[in-house]
């Protein structure tokens, strides 16, 4: 039996507005704020990959760029993106279905404008493999809603700068796929018998982790999968709108833990974050 929502309101149920009455106040601080953050964001992007980039539209199948680190990234960005926008809504008072709708197709369009974007740059270009992972990643808090399964498996990532982020090699942490870890996890204690399901910690989570290393911008590299141990901090004790607020974007984090490589060399660590390369 499934207990817990990944993609719930931000506000408890004390001070959530009512589903179906909308703040506009709240609604309009909402669309002011997304529109600012698109600005903010646009502008950095105009200047850390568009900056003298200009060509006619142009597409590039980039399937094995960086290993596909890249495509499951842009999934997990846009989970984070779709989730943002529906939680922000449901705080305006949007009905939580309609808030989940909306947030898959602010998402998706997101993702699609910073694509058409790459299309128009000399070293980019529209990569449809990046389009539909950030399509899949916006509606993926959608499936879970209406599949109560899927809440068992949430993507988190981990990350440490790498050398070639800090002498500039890389303008950009979000390039810097060396450094980073993407996490798949799984809510263990819901598959598990219930004599056994009893006394499992219900915040002790399993995940499996995916890096690359050694890439030569050719499709070359080694790739890494870890098994680690992972924490659902939406378990953690205490309730309010603001400590929800913190544990769920805590979540998308995978924190230190016991982890161990399983390629391309085995290796056991006692607590594992990402890599310093």
């Amino acid at each position: 039996m499934f207990s817990f929502s990944n993609f719930s309101a931000v506000l408890d149920s004390n001070s959530q507005v009512a589903q179906g009455k909308i703040n506009y106040t709240k609604l309009a601080f909402v669309g002011v704020g997304t529109a600012g953050t698109m600005a903010v964001i646009h502008v950095y992007q105009q200047h850390a990959w568009w900056s003298g980039q200009r060509r006619s539209f142009h597409i590039v199948n980039d399937w094995d760029y960086a290993l596909n680190i890249d495509k499951i990234g842009h999934f997990y960005g846009a989970t984070l993106i779709s989730s943002l926008f529906s939680r922000s809504l449901q705080w305006a008072g949007v009905d939580k279905k309609k808030a989940m709708i909306y947030g898959g197709i602010l998402g998706s369009l997101f993702g699609l404008y910073v694509e058409f974007e790459d299309g128009f740059a000399t070293d980019w270009g529209f990569s449809p493999g990046d389009a539909s992972a950030n399509i899949l990643g916006s509606w993926y808090p959608v499936a879970q809603y209406y599949v109560p399964f899927l809440r068992n498996f949430n993507f988190k990532w981990s990350y440490i700068p790498t050398t070639q982020l800090k002498t500039g090699k890389k303008k950009i942490f979000i390039d810097d796929h060396e450094g980073q870890v993407m996490w798949l996890s799984i809510s263990v204690n819901n598959f598990l018998p219930e004599k056994i399901e009893k006394v499992y910690p219900d915040f002790l989570n399993i995940a499996v982790g995916y890096g690359v290393r050694e890439l030569d911008g050719l499709g070359g590299g080694k790739r890494e999968f870890y098994i680690a141990l992972d924490y659902n901090l939406e378990k953690l004790p205490g309730d309010g709108w603001l400590w929800n607020l913190i544990k769920k974007n805590l979540n998308y984090i995978h924190l230190p833990a016991p982890a161990i490589r399983l390629t391309p060399k085995f290796a056991v660590f006692g607590f594992f974050f990402s890599k310093r390369i």
